[in-house]
């Protein structure tokens, strides 16, 4: 059995013989021509629609697998973060016990605990107004700078009403809908 692509060479290729039927100068040879031509291009055809529909088929349970993992890796986030909040406030309960009965070292066993004093950090109560501030006050090199990006729908819409913008235009793709 053929291969989908060596088919839609043979179609291309049966398409070219085509113009071919006009040298026949009989009557009789030329219609028996033809028809041989048509149903070879039935059975090409039939080929073709038998590949491209198993094709499609399997592309269609390729999306459902990839759909079925995406539901699969949300409901496996969604119980990570549940187990990363609930560790979160275990180890805050369990900070807020050793403080009360001023604790910072427990040791047993099976595992051993303690309070440390971490590093300092920043903690910034309105950064809208901070950032504000440093720009008002020279301060650019506390702040870090963003790389412009493109608003391609306010872009599209510029093009579409004819603006002219060099390195942008509008262009038309093509996809397949397997339904």
């Amino acid at each position: 059995m053929s291969r989908l692509f060596e088919i839609a060479n043979d179609f291309a290729l049966l398409f070219d013989q085509l113009e071919s039927f006009d040298e026949i100068e009989e009557a009789d040879m030329r219609e028996i021509a033809q028809q041989a031509w048509f149903d070879t291009l039935e059975g090409v055809e039939g080929e073709f629609e038998l590949k491209a529909e198993n094709v499609a088929q399997y592309i269609k349970a390729l999306k459902a697998e990839a759909e079925d993992i995406k539901a699969e890796e949300q409901a496996l986030s969604a119980r990570r973060k549940a187990k990363e909040k609930r560790v979160k406030s275990l180890t805050d309960y369990l900070m807020m016990c050793m403080k009360r009965i001023h604790r910072e070292k427990i040791e047993t066993a099976k595992c051993k605990l303690s309070i440390r004093r971490n590093a300092e950090s920043v903690q910034v109560a309105d950064e809208s107004k901070l950032i504000g501030q440093l720009v008002l006050n020279g301060r650019s090199d506390l702040l870090r700078i963003k790389t412009p990006e493109l608003d391609k729908t306010a872009l599209k819409k510029c093009l579409q009403d004819g603006a002219e913008i060099e390195g942008a235009s509008l262009v038309r793709t093509e996809s397949l809908i397997i339904k």
